[in-house]
């Protein structure tokens, strides 16, 4: 049974799943403490400042700060708040790059979140908000999510599971972009990444970008606006080959249409993920475009 630490998960809840659980650390009533101090009004944890000092090698500890070195900090830990458990590799190594990985990281995605291994650190800002694009679920459907994806994911080949850890990975990480151009260029991978899945593990057909949208939402049962599929595959056309944002250059206002397709973009891959996964629930199929919340239910 291998074990392992994560963060930070503001949801003071126990998980149990075949071949394993999550529960909080201890603290955890402290350590929540501690992170809300340091959350700002927009939802998101900032890097810290960090300076470099000249050290005395006898003792490590510093003499005197170096001039102009003071600037955001590069990465930075954010606290533990969960022990995860489960039967698997016989390594930490493996786990992280596997099961582990793929458990976190889902965990992220159904709460809105971004988690990481307790010493492995973060980069940029980090969204600790929890989900405004669905409900947070009850602990059993939490529960049952993740046990239904775990068996799922299990049983992929090695190629499979490590491209939806990425893409969770990527998804979970594309809100620490300010720009809304970088934005959609993030969440576009991460659909780049669910249709290679969908062809491999769905049997959908090749087909080009215009198209992939509308095919991958009649798989899945997923609803469809087909302008707002064209618009978002026009800016990604006019992004990844022209450098143009919106007909503009990336760094400046762009209409409210365009500002918005990073964040439908993101709803869709919402739905995509659990489809892939075969958890397709009312979630699944409701419209990716609304602002509104939609309840994240059992199967």
């Amino acid at each position: 049974m291998i074990e392992d630490y994560f963060g930070f998960l503001p949801v003071k809840w126990e998980f149990q799943f075949p071949e394993g659980s999550i529960s909080p650390i201890a603290e955890f009533d402290s350590v929540s403490e501690e992170v809300d101090r340091e959350i700002n009004e927009d939802g998101f944890m900032y890097p810290p400042v960090s300076r470099r000092f000249r050290l005395d090698f006898r003792t490590m500890e510093p003499l005197e700060e170096i001039p102009k070195t003071k600037r955001p900090a590069l990465s930075h830990p954010v606290p533990t708040s969960h022990l995860i458990r489960s039967a698997g590799p016989e390594t930490i190594e493996e786990f992280r790059k596997g099961p582990g990985a793929f458990l976190m990281h889902l965990l992220a995605y159904l709460f809105g979140i971004r988690l990481q291994f307790h010493d492995w650190w973060f980069d940029s800002r980090i969204p600790m908000r929890l989900a405004l694009t669905h409900n947070v679920p009850t602990k059993d459907t939490a529960e049952d999510f993740l046990a239904h994806c775990y068996q799922a994911w299990q049983g992929w080949p090695a190629e499979d599971r490590k491209l939806i850890n990425n893409l969770l990975f990527m998804h979970s990480r594309a809100p620490a972009y300010e720009w809304d151009w970088e934005r959609f260029t993030i969440e576009y991978m991460v659909f780049d990444g669910c249709w290679k899945l969908a062809r491999r593990r769905h049997a959908l057909q090749d087909v080009p970008h215009n198209h992939r949208i509308k095919e991958a939402c009649q798989r899945f049962g997923i609803p469809c606006d087909d302008a707002l599929a064209k618009k978002i595959c026009d800016l990604r056309n006019e992004l990844f080959h022209e450098t143009l944002w919106n007909g503009s250059q990336p760094c400046t206002a762009v209409n409210p249409d365009a500002f918005m397709c990073s964040y439908h973009l993101r709803r869709l891959n919402q739905r995509l993920i659990p489809a892939l996964l075969g958890y397709t629930n009312g979630y699944v199929k409701s419209r990716w475009w609304s602002l509104s919340s939609f309840l994240f239910e059992r199967v």
